[in-house]
């Protein structure tokens, strides 16, 4: 069974809970009239980012993310995995005033996949991960024509980086970062950006550099 632990007062559920009918919940401190033009102010301060934890089995996971932030799912994290996948947090920021109020330009997915293929969790290369990922969600995370995934090791922890920031997939782009967490799952963090953060290449590196240290700041605890 999944369970979600913040070490703050308030974990993303309690958050969640008090989101007005499905709408979209704006966190305390963000601003929601601004302009798609401009980027928001994200406290890039790892320091004061919440922590949240979730176990799956005798695994935990602990992610850090900037605070401030909308959502539009108010159950997670899911309780199973559906189609080999379990949302655990999409925190999505960047929102826009009036019409594009309920539109963000960065967005952040974590999720568990669930592996048919076990993997020797010593030492995956990126490919055997790719090909165990595709068989399990129905695609490859690699985009066609994207770069190559590269292989990084962040605080003795190997991680595989799909970037699919080349490809526009429903007007926007992503990019991933895949960590093995046991021989039948892994840990997925995908960013994804909107068209107006493209247009704009300080805006764009600054959400980039984010995810990253969403992902440098994640800790797994077997």
């Amino acid at each position: 069974m999944l369970s979600l632990r913040s070490r703050q007062h308030r974990d993303v559920r309690s958050v969640i809970r008090r989101a007005p009918g499905l709408h979209l919940f704006f966190a305390i401190g963000l601003t929601a009239c601004v302009s798609l033009s401009e980027p928001q102010i994200i406290d890039t301060d790892v320091d004061r980012w919440p922590h949240y934890e979730f176990s799956d089995g005798s695994i935990t996971v602990a992610i850090q993310v900037p605070p401030h932030f909308g959502v539009f799912n108010r159950s997670l994290p899911e309780p199973t995995y559906t189609r080999a996948q379990r949302l655990l947090l999409d925190p999505q920021y960047d929102f826009g005033a009036g019409a594009a109020s309920y539109t963000s330009e960065f967005e952040i997915k974590v999720n568990l996949v669930r592996l048919s293929t076990p993997l020797n969790i010593t030492r995956v290369t990126a490919n055997e991960l790719d090909s165990a990922l595709a068989s399990a969600v129905g695609h490859p995370i690699q985009s066609t024509g994207s770069t190559q995934p590269v292989e990084e090791s962040i605080r003795g922890r190997a991680w595989v980086h799909y970037d699919n920031t080349a490809e526009v997939t429903y007007s926007q782009t992503r990019e991933t970062y895949a960590t093995v967490i046991s021989s039948t799952t892994a840990l997925l963090i995908t960013g994804w950006y909107g068209p107006n953060i493209r247009k704009n290449p300080r805006w764009f590196d600054s959400r980039r550099r984010i995810l990253r240290d969403v992902r440098d700041n994640t800790t797994i605890a077997d």
